[in-house]
């Protein structure tokens, strides 16, 4: 497992100066976006293509930075849809791998 830096917001600019690789950067805004609310429950979080318009960055990074949530269990792929928020509980520790595909 990829530890996720800490002390990125969810309105955080992806620094290209950083020391952490831009993946981890961005998988730990989409984190913190999915913790306030940005993106709820069950509702979809931005796909590769926003991801790559949103934040300058190329597709294989947009990719890697949305699989790192899903295998914390924070999101799931559903084929042909897109990235989904996990719902759970208030409480409910985020454990095993979110991915269905």
């Amino acid at each position: 497992m990829v530890d996720i830096p800490k002390g990125y917001g969810p309105d955080d600019e992806l620094d290209p100066e950083a020391a952490d690789p831009l993946y981890l950067r961005l998988a730990a805004v989409l984190i913190s976006r999915i913790g306030n609310g940005t993106y709820a429950p069950g509702r979809a979080v931005p796909g590769v293509d926003r991801l790559m318009q949103e934040f300058g960055i190329a597709r294989g990074t947009a990719r890697k930075a949305l699989v790192l949530p899903a295998e914390m269990g924070y999101v799931r792929t559903v084929v042909g849809k897109g990235w989904f928020v996990i719902e759970r509980e208030v409480g409910e520790a985020v454990e095993g791998n979110g991915s269905t595909g």
